[in-house]
């Protein structure tokens, strides 16, 4: 090894110090702090092989170099610097490692294009996956937002609908309870259509079984028509209101509580887009 591959190794050992400066302002985590010195000398061995011999040096220079600007130009002791001392140690050793490994074996660190043929077909795979991972999310999520949007026009519609066809009916003093029985209407429509409701109705008239009648699919063992069903329901719902001081989520989930958790959150959510429609 020459003074001159001495004195060049010593002239790379700045951009490394510059970098790990960097590091420490940036606050990067402590593995990338010990493996980055190792990947400069690779990097450095594969763009100057004349410089390869003992170019661990470099890192043992950064560490000195460092060393000098911690202890004398900041004035920070060494004593309160143990985490530095750590990395220096595991920073040099991987470096040994990969220049007894790696470095010193081989002739230049630079690959043969037909070495490199595997790992390129390799990343052209995983690009091509990444593109088409993030096409058929971006997809999902298209479908999402145009399906929010369909169902927020649907409850519109609806609200619009039910609200010509039986505000003679539902006509509480409690606004409350009035958009709340409109919010489980057009749930329960929606869950489960006009002509299938019918065919159930039809099915629980012969057997005489417990059926859900009414548009508010209210279970009993006589017809229900469609208003019987919405004052069942308003009744309940004013006496869960009346005299209680709960905060409206929890109103709501007590007032709800006969649904599953999914049907009580979609329930709300129409209830939600019925009060923002009704401000404006």
């Amino acid at each position: 090894m020459t003074l001159t591959t001495l004195l060049l190794q010593l002239i790379l050992t700045f951009p490394l110090t510059i970098m790990m400066n960097i590091c420490k302002r940036k606050e990067i985590n402590h593995m990338n702090k010990i493996i980055i010195p190792t990947v400069y000398i690779l990097i450095s061995s594969a763009l100057f092989p004349v410089l390869k011999t003992n170019i661990f040096l470099i890192v043992i220079f950064e560490v000195f170099i460092r060393n000098f600007y911690i202890t004398t130009i900041t004035n920070n002791s060494l004593e309160n610097n143990i985490v530095f001392i750590i990395e220096s140690i595991c920073s040099i050793a991987l470096s040994l490692f990969a220049y007894n490994y790696f470095i010193v074996n081989v002739e230049t660190l630079i690959p043969d294009p037909e070495e490199i043929k595997p790992f390129l077909w390799f990343l052209m795979i995983i690009y091509i996956i990444h593109l088409y991972t993030k096409y058929t999310t971006e997809k999902r999520d298209e479908k999402k937002q145009k399906n929010k949007t369909r169902k927020k026009e649907y409850t519109i519609m609806q609200y619009a609908k039910y609200k010509n066809k039986y505000y003679n009916t539902i006509k509480s003093k409690n606004k409350m309870v009035n958009d709340l029985t409109y919010a489980i209407m057009i749930y329960e429509a929606y869950k489960t259509p006009r002509f299938h409701q019918k065919i159930e109705e039809y099915i629980g008239a012969i057997t005489k079984k417990e059926t859900k009648y009414g548009i508010m699919r209210q279970a009993s063992y006589i017809h229900l028509t469609d208003e019987e069903s919405i004052r069942i329901v308003m009744d309940f719902l004013e006496k869960g209101i009346k005299n209680n001081k709960l905060k409206e989520k929890d109103l709501l989930n007590k007032l709800l509580d006969s649904y599953k958790e999914e049907e009580r959150e979609e329930i709300v959510k129409i209830y939600k887009e019925i009060i923002e429609f009704a401000k404006k």
